[in-house]
């Protein structure tokens, strides 16, 4: 009888199928959004019906004689990201969709959780492709497509972002709207985020902290995990890369799907890689273990309040260079000045030893918008738990006991309102934070970084006003940090001491952005930002083992003053050629700076390089310049370059540890089809990196290293199988296998950089 009844069932369902009208047309038209220019030859594929349009001289589509129903489309032009779209079919629909057609473009969408961004800052933004591109990097690797980033790096897997010569605490990174809370003020100190979390990551160079916090002379990174496409079904995106050198495996999956009630997403990633190698030997023990995870919960209680619940956990385990570690003064010498490492093995090897590090970072967050007509209330509580430890080659089976142990706990509560007022939008909002900084017991070495506890109490507002063509931006903001530190005393014997300050830190920035015609677009920032010092910059004292030297803080440092001005101008000559450049400059009186000394200290757990916090008054100007030419169809050139100089005005030389300039192009070529395949394109960047100017008065332990040149080319196309729509990238990495050395690279004394690589990467979307 059951039997009977489906059968029944599926024919009655089967005729309905057959007898309802199938004449309905989806239309519309496919735009750049930063022309609104018409995009032609794109095309519209319906993945269930296989039917397509493709777009005509005015980016204009149409497919006809479409049943109601729920479709899924894949959006494809030449030169830009694939979309992915889920449409409800009742009636004849007009869908109108954007497309970015430019990389590393200024002035990127604003999406949820950042509608309050400034127009008139200076940004770029890497969108979920370029990402996925790199996946297997270091987030700071990624951000060195845009120009003007830099990476100081430390040994082979451990970087972090420079933005126009500043990095560390002077680089603020928000993740998903959480200022991050890690040990940022060690160069052997990566970010603590997987990037798989983010589906776009964008870098503001301008001076505007107002809203978001912390001491952001440099620049500010945002990543976002972005809106959940509202589709009823799960799905999602599962990658695995291979790289050549260091062997190394990386797998990712990130799958959404939007409900009625409620939006979810989950990332995962796992990755593995062994010793890398230079040119000529293995760098032993760089390699490097790390787990990340994030899931977010979107509830939707109307259409203008929502709850979100996020949580992420990341965990790496590096392993630092062991020819980094030497023993006594003669042999540390020696290795300074050596070409090949004072220690390296004749093999590859998948196994970590002392030198390394261990790291977990937790980060829970929830977050309220209700947004009104023209209000937006928006309330934030966030924690987050950092632990690192760092472990050294020690005598007596004690290289397995941490040298470095330490717990920071970190809890912020943001309440921020934007209110439109006709033409004009007011935001301003309240920030606290509060920090716990532990060592914990058993390490038998006095800390680093003592204890302490920071308390941050801010209240900011930022004003726009349009005014012809026009638009104005001011913005205020107020700190108030406190911290309570208990340090070692520096004299014998050593006792523990109790010490607290104060400092009171104002910022203001103000910024326009006008229209001079439709092509052409200036904006200028310019603002005075006070930045307290930093607990490790007045009480650091010993051995930084990752890095291979001894840090000394000074406790008697004042707060820096910085004023910064960026101007940045964007031309689009025709539909095929842009310019976009920004010059600026940055005065800091009282500029904190680690510099290297003439001295190498003997300590019982080796002999290291000695590096003391300084003040001085800098001076920081440059240029960042970036040009996209079609000159033909399916070619395309983008050019790039970065000019930076630092100067030290005390005493008149060029600041140390300043990137060194730098040139790039990329030449591509792209084919619709090509057999079987999609999107397949053809490209060979080529990157010429000039001599660091830091070699006046010789100012450090070694000359800076010489200028070096190095050519990727790549490969990429799609194609669909089993069903699944798939990518795939082939990459080398330094082709002509040069062997050259870094000047941001802290372990530059030691050891060359990585060797020729070759990469794979797949990515399947279903």
């Amino acid at each position: 009888m059951r039997l009977i009844l489906s059968l029944l069932l599926s024919w009655m369902i089967s005729d309905f199928g057959h007898t309802q009208e199938c004449t309905l047309r989806l239309s519309g038209k496919i735009i750049d959004p930063h022309h609104n220019s018409s995009l032609e030859f794109a095309s519209v594929y319906i993945e269930e019906t296989g039917q397509y349009g493709e777009t005509d001289s005015v980016g204009a589509y149409e497919i006809l004689k479409l049943c109601p129903g729920e479709y899924h489309l894949t959006i494809r032009h030449i030169g830009c990201e694939t979309k992915s779209m889920f449409v409800e079919l009742n009636e004849s629909k007009v869908l109108n969709i954007e497309m970015e057609h430019h990389a590393y473009y200024l002035q990127s969408i604003t999406i949820q959780d950042h509608r309050n961004r400034n127009e008139s800052t200076t940004q770029n933004t890497l969108k979920t492709n370029e990402l996925l591109k790199d996946s297997g990097k270091p987030l700071s690797s990624m951000l060195e497509n845009i120009s003007g980033v830099y990476s100081i790096k430390n040994g082979s897997g451990i970087a972090k972002p420079v933005i126009h010569g500043l990095t560390g605490n002077r680089v603020s990174i928000l993740n998903n709207g959480v200022l991050q809370a890690g040990q940022q003020w060690g160069a052997d100190h990566a970010p603590e985020i997987d990037p798989l979390s983010a589906q776009q990551i964008t870098v503001i160079k301008g001076v505007d902290a107002i809203p978001y916090g912390g001491n952001s002379l440099g620049g500010i990174i945002l990543t976002e995990s972005g809106p959940v496409d509202q589709d009823p079904h799960v799905h999602g995106t599962a990658l695995v890369h291979y790289q050549s050198n260091g062997r190394g495996m990386y797998s990712g999956i990130r799958i959404d799907q939007a409900r009625k009630h409620f939006d979810w997403r989950y990332t995962g990633s796992l990755k593995i890689n062994g010793d890398h190698s230079s040119p000529n030997y293995f760098l032993s023990n760089t390699g490097n273990r790390e787990v990340g995870s994030s899931l977010e919960w979107i509830r939707k209680i109307q259409s203008y309040k929502q709850h979100k619940l996020y949580y992420s956990f990341f965990y790496s385990a590096p392993g630092i260079l062991r020819g980094s570690h030497i023993g006594n003064l003669t042999d540390l010498e020696s290795a300074i000045h050596a070409d090949t490492p004072f220690f390296t093995k004749d093999h590859f090897s998948y196994s970590l030893e002392s030198p390394r590090q261990k790291i977990e970072h937790h980060l829970l967050k929830w977050n309220y918008q209700h947004n009104d007509s023209n209000k937006l209330l928006e309330i934030q509580a966030a924690s987050q738990i950092n632990h690192r430890r760092e472990y050294d080659v020690r005598r007596g089976s004690r290289s397995d006991i941490p040298a470095l142990d330490l717990v920071l706990q970190s809890y912020t509560l943001d309440i921020k309102q934007r209110l439109q007022l006709e033409h004009d939008v007011l935001y301003y909002g309240l920030q606290t934070k509060f920090n716990t900084n532990q060592n914990q017991a058993g390490t038998g070495i006095l800390p680093l970084i003592p204890d302490y506890q920071l308390y941050n109490g801010a209240v900011f507002m930022n004003w726009k006003h349009p005014w012809a063509n026009n638009i104005v931006e001011l913005g205020a903001r107020y700190d108030l940090i406190h911290q309570q530190v208990h340090p070692y005393s520096l004299s014998l014997p050593r006792t523990l001491l109790k010490e607290s300050a104060s400092f009171h830190n104002v910022s203001s920035a103000i910024g326009i952005r006008r229209t001079i015609v439709d092509a052409w677009e200036i904006r200028f920032n310019a603002g005075y930002t006070k930045r307290s010092p930093e607990i490790n910059e007045r009480f650091s004292f010993g051995l930084h083992q990752a890095v291979a030297g001894i840090e000394e803080g000074n406790r008697n440092l004042r707060s820096e003053n910085a004023f910064k001005g960026i101007l940045t101008q964007s031309i689009n000559i025709t539909e095929h050629f842009n310019l976009e450049w920004s010059s600026y400059f940055q005065y800091i009186n009282d500029f904190i700076f680690l510099e290297p000394q003439k001295e190498l200290r003997l300590t019982i757990r080796g002999a290291f390089p000695l590096f003391i916090y300084k003040q001085t008054d800098a001076l920081i100007s440059g240029m960042d310049f970036l040009t996209r030419y079609e000159f033909a169809t399916n070619w395309q050139l983008i050019a790039q370059a970065a000019i930076l100089k630092g100067r030290d005005l005390n005493q008149n030389n060029h600041l140390v540890s300043m990137p060194p300039n730098s040139l790039s192009a990329s030449l591509s070529y792209q084919m619709n089809t090509l057999w079987k395949c999609k999107n397949v394109k053809i490209s060979l960047r080529a990157k010429q990196v000039f001599k660091s100017n830091a070699s006046e008065n010789n100012q450090e332990l070694l000359a800076p290293p010489n200028a070096y040149f190095l050519l990727n080319p790549a490969i990429e196309t799609e194609f669909k199988a089993f069903s699944k729509n798939f990518k795939l990238q082939f990459l080398v990495e330094n082709l002509l296998n040069t062997s050259y050395r870094d000047y941001l690279n802290r372990l530059r004394y030691f050891a060359d950089e990585e060797g020729i690589s070759l990469n794979f990467n797949l990515k399947m979307n279903f």
